[in-house]
């Protein structure tokens, strides 16, 4: 990932001209064959409707299913789908797509279209002024058409409670799936990730933070996918662990600029 990073910046410092796409779309797949056809119809049919120039790359983690082959299967213009073998991790799918685009601004986004890619709208207003914007469910005029379990919401909103007084106090939603960046601040951002799996996105913040990019919440939309990948409370437990994790590379200087 490194020297995606470094490439990024030698091609700044040249002066070399850049591919001239307004929008990189980067969507982590696992297993996704039978959500992934609908979800990347709606992002065709709103970039169609823009005068953006665009790609979209499927992240392929390691599916077991036929992702892949569905994913390449599909007319539409822009898409790339980008494949490894094992499974790494969302965190890591989010990394190899965001290392690899070459969009001004980059946005990572579910496969499940929880949050609907109209959404969009609402960060390419914000991403003009701020580094990164990001969508949240807990802010005023966000709206969750459809809740989570009760035992799923108490288990977030502590994990969100201790994210915030560990780490990010200022921001309400770390996990929402619907992420965008100004180009050069994703690859400076994401050349230093650590953490591959779900705990990823609270990490890409705390290191936003440590850079002094700002970030902009935006309230959203969002719809609970009964057939999402994290049926267990337990898993929002288990990513509090990196929460320490984090701290300590923190401590450690791991996320300090050279």
């Amino acid at each position: 990932m490194i020297e995606s990073h470094l490439l990024f910046l030698f091609i700044n410092l040249m002066g070399l001209p850049m591919n001239d796409i307004d929008l990189s779309i980067v969507v982590p797949a696992y297993n996704e064959a039978k959500r992934l056809p609908k979800t990347l119809q709606i992002v065709k049919e709103y970039l169609t409707s823009t005068k953006l120039t665009y790609e979209i790359l499927v992240v392929d983690d390691g599916s077991s299913d036929n992702t892949s082959e569905i994913a390449r299967s599909l007319n539409i213009e822009g898409l790339k789908v980008l494949t490894y073998k094992s499974n790494r991790g969302k965190g890591y799918a989010v990394n190899y797509g965001v290392t690899r685009a070459k969009g001004k601004s980059i946005i990572f986004a579910d496969a499940d279209n929880s949050t609907p890619f109209k959404q969009i709208d609402k960060l390419l207003r914000e991403i003009e002024e701020y580094p990164i914007a990001i969508g949240s469910r807990y802010l005023s005029g966000s709206k969750i058409r459809l809740k989570q379990p009760l035992s799923r919401r108490i288990a977030a909103r502590l994990g969100n409670l201790l994210i915030r007084v560990i780490l990010l106090p200022r921001i309400l939603d770390t996990q929402c799936g619907f992420k965008m960046f100004q180009a050069e601040v994703a690859k400076e951002i994401f050349a230093r990730q650590t953490i591959w799996r779900w705990g990823f996105d609270i990490e890409i913040l705390y290191i936003a933070k440590k850079l002094g990019c700002a970030v902009k919440e935006v309230p959203v939309e969002w719809y609970n996918d009964t057939a999402t990948k994290i049926q267990s409370p337990l898993v929002f437990l288990s990513t509090l662990s990196e929460l320490f994790r984090i701290k300590l590379n923190s401590l450690q200087g791991k996320y300090r600029r050279n």
